[in-house]
Formats: structure tokens, C-alpha cells, sequence
């Protein structure tokens, strides 16, 4: 029974850790509304542009640096016309793998919109493979005018 005590404490304390680590890691939903895009996905995302290459053709470029390793990203681009109405959306407009923390990727998402002139974009970003721009699958969005 004497040799049973310290293990049984051990594994207490063990238990107690993750339970602390396991809450102080979880947010509520009016915390992770604060942050932004960027703090919550782990990626840095510089320099958009996006531009009109005639008969609506459209490219969207800029440069992701992930924070931490990804096995894969893809963009979906979300087109609206002026009036808030959604004119078109390329649900793989552009995808990498092995994306690697530190490395800068430059990437230029091509899409065509058909519906109208757009005047602004979503630009979502996942690590799920044919996400299709579901906001659950989306680790980062934002969006940017035309």
C-alpha cells in the first residue's frame, strides 16, 4: 500500500495539469470574437492586392507566413457586387502543402466572376482540403476592396 501512495499522487498531479492547460486554453466565444483573424490562425498574411485582368478574370495576390507547420492551406475567394450581393465564388482559387513556420509564400489566387462587377472579396483561408470556404473550416478571412 506505502508503494502505491506516491503514484497515486503522481497521477493526481498529472491529472490536475492537463485539466489546467485544457481551460486556459479555451476561449469564450466574446474572447475569440476580439481577436482577430490573424491571432486566432496562426498565420501572418501581408501585402493583398487584388487585380483585374479584363473579362472577369480576377487575381488575388500576397504573401502567408504560418506561424506554425501546415500539411496544407488553400484560398477561397468569396466575390461581392457593390450592393453586398454575392456575384461569385472560387471555392479552390488557390492551394499549397507543407507549408513550414518561418518560410514567407508568395501566392497569386486567379478567379473568374461571372456574375457581375465585384467590389469587394472574401479571402478565407483553410487547412482542410476542399473546404469550399465554410466558415467552420476557415482558419483565416478576411476581406478587401476591389
Amino acid at each position: 500500500m506505502e508503494k502505491l501512495a506516491p503514484l497515486v499522487l503522481l497521477v493526481l498531479v498529472v491529472a490536475a495539469c492537463g485539466c489546467a492547460s485544457e481551460e486556459t486554453s479555451n476561449l469564450t466565444s466574446e474572447e475569440t470574437s476580439n481577436l482577430t483573424s490573424e491571432e486566432t490562425s496562426n498565420l501572418k498574411v501581408e501585402d493583398l492586392k487584388v487585380v483585374p485582368k479584363g473579362y472577369g478574370f480576377y487575381t488575388v495576390t500576397g504573401q502567408i507566413t504560418p506561424s506554425t507547420d501546415f500539411d496544407y492551406l488553400e484560398i477561397v475567394l468569396k466575390w461581392y457586387d457593390a450592393e453586398g450581393k454575392v456575384v461569385g465564388t472560387d471555392p479552390l482559387a488557390w492551394n499549397t502543402n507543407n507549408a513550414k513556420a518561418g518560410e514567407t509564400i508568395k501566392f497569386s489566387a486567379s478567379s473568374y466572376v461571372e456574375g457581375g462587377t465585384p467590389a469587394k472579396v472574401d479571402i478565407m483561408i483553410s487547412d482542410t482540403p476542399f473546404s469550399g470556404g465554410y466558415e467552420d473550416s476557415t482558419i483565416y478571412k478576411t476581406t478587401i476592396n476591389v
